[in-house]
């Protein structure tokens, strides 16, 4: 019985509480999720030391939001910074972000950031590991280091080979897309209700609301809107579908290291494989070691690293072919 009129005093003593309590000032917006996270958090380390089996319990957990609230109120609260999920590597024109920071170079975004490319495009490293692009017309929500919701238009994965078993995930309002250590490419088209994935390396898992399907390297899976059906079909891994991002590709210090490194980068950037016409030419690509700076797109840069050796190349299809002069 006594502890009854306990908790009715305890009550009614919260109650006035709340009602001589004066409105206190929000909090700043970006600090609202972690102000959220650390009222949950505080919570759920409550319901795990005690069982809520008494009225009692709901006074405690209403006693731990309030001393939050309060804390907060009067700026107690020391303010945490958001964690970075992604760093800008490039950026081609004006990016839109929701809280109308401009991008540039190095900068770094956070969970819940959004993007919209309008006519640019950028590209970012993930704090996860591996690289996103997106192209013009483009709309994304970066909902953590390793997930992100692409709203409409195209984005393109490189997940760079971790090894680490780090997975990437791309939500759409048509399907969700996992990677498995690769490359690929989504393409989302809102006016025709259509979602393209495109594999250039390794493989993806696509699920929609009724079905699922994977690709490989060469392969696209198209889905609509109804989500009834998966087509998987062939698809080259160099071409117009591809073409944008090769603009977005990271950079590549060539001082110092061999043309045969240059090109294993090249070859990962466009998705050619590299053929040798004969021994000198691999020996050659094996040995030179190349000096300077060159910020080229792929294409252009094999241009450039090749005049300054003994060896050409000619592109065919989905190979580089180099030769010694």
């Amino acid at each position: 019985m006594s502890n009854e009129r306990d908790t009715d005093r305890s009550e009614r003593a919260l109650e006035q509480l709340f009602a001589r309590a004066e409105p206190r000032p929000l909090p700043p917006k970006s600090d609202t999720e972690e102000i959220r996270r650390a009222v949950y958090a505080e919570w759920d380390a409550a319901a795990g030391r005690r069982q809520w089996r008494r009225r009692g319990g709901f006074v405690a957990a209403a006693s731990i939001v309030l001393a939050a609230a309060v804390w907060l109120g009067n700026g107690l609260l020391p303010s945490v910074p958001p964690v970075a999920v992604a760093q800008v590597e490039r950026v081609q024109g004006v990016i839109d972000t929701e809280g109308g920071v401009r991008l540039a170079v190095n900068g770094e975004l956070v969970a819940g950031d959004r993007l919209s490319t309008r006519t640019g495009q950028v590209a970012l490293r993930l704090a996860s590991g591996g690289s996103v692009r997106l192209a013009p017309r483009s709309e994304i929500v970066l909902t953590s280091a390793a997930t992100a919701e692409l709203v409409s238009g195209r984005l393109y994965f490189d997940s760079e080979n971790r090894g680490d078993g780090a997975e990437f995930t791309v939500r759409t309002p048509l399907g969700t897309i996992r990677d498995v250590g690769t490359q690929f490419m989504v393409n989302l088209d809102g006016a025709r209700a259509a979602l393209d994935v495109g594999v250039r390396d390794g493989r993806v898992a696509l699920t929609t609301r009724n079905g699922s399907g994977t690709a490989a390297a060469g392969e696209r899976l198209l889905a609509a809107q109804d989500g009834n059906s998966i087509r998987r079909e062939a698809m080259p891994k160099v071409g117009a579908d591809w073409d944008w991002a090769l603009e977005l590709a990271p950079p590549f210090d060539i001082d110092g290291r061999t043309v045969n490194e240059f090109l294993t980068w090249f070859a990962r950037q466009t998705g050619r494989s590299v053929v040798f016409g004969s021994d000198t030419a691999e020996r050659l690509a094996r040995d030179t070691r190349l000096s300077g700076s060159i910020d080229l797109a792929p294409l252009q840069k094999l241009s450039a690293v090749m005049a300054l050796t003994d060896l050409t190349y000619v592109l065919e299809a989905e190979r580089v072919v180099i030769s010694a002069r």
